[in-house]
């Protein structure tokens, strides 16, 4: 699975109706909401602001669209089936519809939303989706700088860091780095930390 990275948008006019697509990452259900409100907003005068989205690894995938006042099934299913089939996730993809005054019937409409949700996904860049993992670490104060650049120099995220009588850490990274990463952090620590 591929997940966007970045931003895309593209515009299609089907006899005076303009369809204006836009493409964007999201961490989860919440981040669509927004992005789908804040959509609405920025395009107040828009007759549709049609959405479908795509969240969360293979196994656990959620999916969210709405027609937003279109014939039912021609506008939020057409995106959705375009975004399932391009294999991307963590994904929301939003259509605003300016209507042109000719009426394009049920085929005209899941023809115009899906070209334009097609033409969006055609111009988003997209990397690879790996599975992440979190874990704790507790480290002596002595040992935190050291091991903060050795984290960050392999790619490690740190989520959270909470400073007390030692320095507890709570970072993430890519699953399949897990042997690479729990090396790092034996030989940082001299043996004295490592991932369980």
């Amino acid at each position: 699975m591929r997940v966007p990275a970045g931003e895309a948008t593209a515009e299609v006019v089907v006899r005076r109706s303009r369809f204006i697509a836009r493409a964007i990452p999201i961490g989860s259900r919440e981040d669509a909401e927004r992005a789908i409100k804040a959509r609405r907003a920025e395009y107040p005068d828009a007759s549709h602001v049609v959405y479908a989205f795509s969240w969360g690894d293979e196994a656990s995938r959620q999916f969210g669209m709405s027609d937003d006042g279109e014939p039912r099934g021609t506008a939020g299913r057409p995106v959705l089936e375009i975004l399932k089939g391009s294999n991307i996730t963590d994904c929301l993809i939003t259509i605003v519809r300016y209507f042109g005054g000719t009426k394009l019937g049920t085929g005209g409409l899941v023809h115009a939303y899906g070209d334009a949700a097609r033409r969006c996904l055609e111009g988003l860049r997209t990397i690879e989706k790996r599975a992440m993992r979190r874990e704790r670490l507790r480290t002596p104060y002595e040992l935190h700088d050291t091991l903060t650049t050795a984290l960050r120099g392999a790619g490690v995220t740190i989520i959270d860091e909470v400073f007390a009588k030692d320095v507890a850490m709570e970072i993430e990274f890519a699953r399949d780095d897990a042997n690479r990463v729990g090396e790092m952090l034996r030989d940082v620590s001299r043996g004295t930390i490592s991932l369980d």
